[in-house]
């Protein structure tokens, strides 16, 4: 059979997939973006990493706020204790409206982002990931 549930755990595994898998999403090893309305300059967790499992992290990013964007790619790493983030590159299409940092909370490590403007945004991560 090319379809199997496991009643123990809930999971269903298919074997054949047909079609585009555009609405598929949280598939382990298959970024998927995810979204997070900010409206304060203070730093807000805009991506969580599990740093017991994930060593590091690759973050494409996009604020929209209002008919401003920018658009970034950032690299995470941690030692348990420290997070380090680099920018790999950032563009807007005008002044640019916020800068990101990362920081270790608990068992996880975190992309915040600290808007210019307290101004309505959205804030969209997508995460690529490698394991400890």
């Amino acid at each position: 059979s090319n379809l199997a549930f496991n009643s123990s755990n809930g999971t269903l595994t298919a074997s054949i997939f047909s079609g585009s898998g555009a609405s598929l999403t949280n598939i382990p090893g298959i970024p998927s973006e995810a979204d997070t309305s900010v409206s304060s300059t203070s730093a807000t967790t805009v991506a969580t990493i599990d740093k017991t499992a994930q060593r590091a992290a690759f973050i494409d990013v996009l604020i929209t706020q209002g008919s401003a964007y920018q658009a970034g790619q950032y690299g995470l790493i941690h030692d348990g204790t420290t997070a380090t983030i680099v920018e790999k590159f950032a563009m807007a299409t005008g002044s640019m409206l916020g800068t990101f940092t990362a920081t270790i909370s608990g068992d996880n490590m975190l992309l915040q982002v600290n808007m210019g403007s307290s101004s309505s945004a959205t804030v969209t991560v997508k995460s690529s990931t490698l394991t400890v």
